[in-house]
């Protein structure tokens, strides 16, 4: 499935930071995402994202960002990089996501392209990728770094971290009018080239209206989010989509988390790349090849008979979308290129209809 941002969201607000003010200020004690740290799954609500992606905002304000700038963020997925992506967009601005993996050179792309004045940086590893290519970005002047681990005596006048960016902020935010025909976002391809497409927040808007009918979203759905930032799929259908209906977004431990995470959070909505599919399908196969003759036996004959077999369900497919976490999916995708289609049929056989999106 291709979104397309064709049709006006008129029945919606005017901007993203218009919706977000609009649900904060609905539903301010509601959990709007959890991030586990330290073996526990910690809740934030409504009141408490609008809260930091304003303290952002008024920071920006305060270094001399202005309507119509553009912000990047270098990071994996994380409740950071929500709030940092809010805040651009409600200082006015207009926000770029690089891939945490992109190389040197398509994160230099990327800034000078854009004419990124700001760069929100996650760690040692990708200030270090920031540094190598500043002096090629003319239009840069702040690089901001979300975790110092490691960097506590690191000192350039031209890098602060999180909190001191934060603490530049001071009175109240000044809202800031922002129309549908605004630029919102900046989406550049995967690679050392390549034009930006530009996103205005109309343009977004229609585009969580399409992703919202395409998901069927219900009450009570919950994903838990583990594509890039960088991607459409992600920025879109998942967050964006999930902020305006209510969805709750889980952000995983740590990237080598993800099979314990999606046990635990088990979803109702889950979107992936072809490799953590593939991952998924080696996983349960390996299982199934080192269980004993009879359980191998079980197993392979209830996938060729498919979910659509009562008694292979109820005696093995149920217990194996459990094992992964999926006994309450309701919509799964990939973002990109498909997974072979080996893959793609086993997850058929188990119930699960992988539906591609665009990256």
């Amino acid at each position: 499935m291709e979104l397309s941002a064709s049709r006006p969201a008129m029945e919606i607000s005017a901007s993203i930071p218009a919706m977000v003010s609009q649900r904060a200020a609905s539903q301010g004690s509601a959990v709007v995402l959890r991030k586990k740290d330290r073996g526990l799954w910690k809740a934030v609500t409504w009141a408490e994202l609008d809260s930091r992606r304003n303290a952002i905002a008024l920071a920006l304000r305060a270094v001399g960002f202005r309507q119509g700038d553009v912000a990047g963020v270098v990071s994996d997925t994380c409740p950071d990089l929500v709030y940092t992506d809010l805040g651009i967009l409600t200082a006015g601005g207009t926000s770029v996501a690089v891939h945490p993996e992109a190389e040197a050179s398509e994160v230099l792309h990327v800034l000078r392209e854009s004419a990124c004045r700001v760069v929100f940086v996650e760690n040692e590893e990708q200030l270090d990728k920031a540094l190598t290519v500043r002096d090629s970005c003319p239009a840069l002047t702040r690089i901001v770094i979300l975790d110092m681990k490691g960097l506590r005596e690191f000192n350039d006048p031209g890098c602060e971290s999180f909190e001191a960016f934060l603490a530049r902020g001071t009175g109240a935010l000044e809202p800031t009018a922002i129309r549908a025909d605004h630029p919102a976002i900046l989406m550049f391809p995967r690679g050392e080239g390549g034009a930006g497409r530009l996103l205005t927040h109309g343009d977004v808007l229609s585009l969580i209206k399409a992703g919202r009918d395409q998901l069927g979203v219900q009450p009570g759905d919950e994903r838990l989010a583990v594509l890039p930032m960088s991607d459409q799929a992600e920025r879109v259908l998942g967050l964006y989509v999930a902020l305006d209906s209510g969805i709750v977004s889980n952000y995983l431990e740590s990237s080598e988390t993800g099979r314990e995470n999606l046990q635990e959070v088990k979803p109702t909505l889950f979107g992936a790349d072809a490799e953590a599919w593939t991952r998924l399908h080696a996983r349960i196969t390996a299982a199934a090849d080192a269980a004993t003759a009879v359980h191998r036996m079980l197993y392979r004959w209830a996938i060729a008979a498919g979910s659509g077999n009562g008694l292979a369900n109820f005696l093995v497919l149920r217990a194996v979308r459990n094992e992964l976490g999926m006994g309450r999916l309701r919509f799964a995708f990939v973002a990109g290129t498909k997974p072979t289609q080996d893959v793609m049929d086993w997850a058929g056989a188990l119930g699960i209809k992988i539906t591609p999106i665009e990256a």
